[in-house]
């Protein structure tokens, strides 16, 4: 898979965002601006699928906490999802994952948009 963001509408108030295989200063921007851009759009819910995601920089994580406030201000959050290992090992040396939500599947992450909808 290239490393190319791509993002996918759920439905009305819920945008999936896949980064490709990297997520850092080569590309954080982009998924920033992804992530604003959907909020003007009114999504409510951003969910990250990471299924494809092998690396992880600062500048990528950065990119994801520096936007979730302002979804949880209006009620929504930003679901991270299909995190491996490695990556939630990042997660969990930067003392993130008490403050990420994060879901097992996309699915998953669906329904907990869903209840927080």
């Amino acid at each position: 898979m290239e490393n190319r963001i791509s993002q996918q509408p759920l439905n009305d108030f819920t945008l999936v965002i896949t980064p490709g295989k990297t997520l850092d200063n080569t590309n954080a921007h982009e998924m920033v601006q992804i992530i604003l851009e959907a909020q003007t759009k009114e999504y409510s819910h951003i969910i990250v699928d990471m299924a494809h995601l092998e690396f992880l920089s600062s500048a990528g994580v950065g990119s994801i906490l520096g936007t979730i406030d302002s979804f949880r201000d209006i009620g929504g959050d930003i679901v991270v999802c299909n995190v491996s290992s490695h990556i939630l090992h990042v997660f969990e040396v930067l003392d993130l994952t008490g403050y990420l939500t994060i879901a097992a599947t996309e699915t998953e992450a669906a329904e907990q948009c869903q209840t927080k909808g």
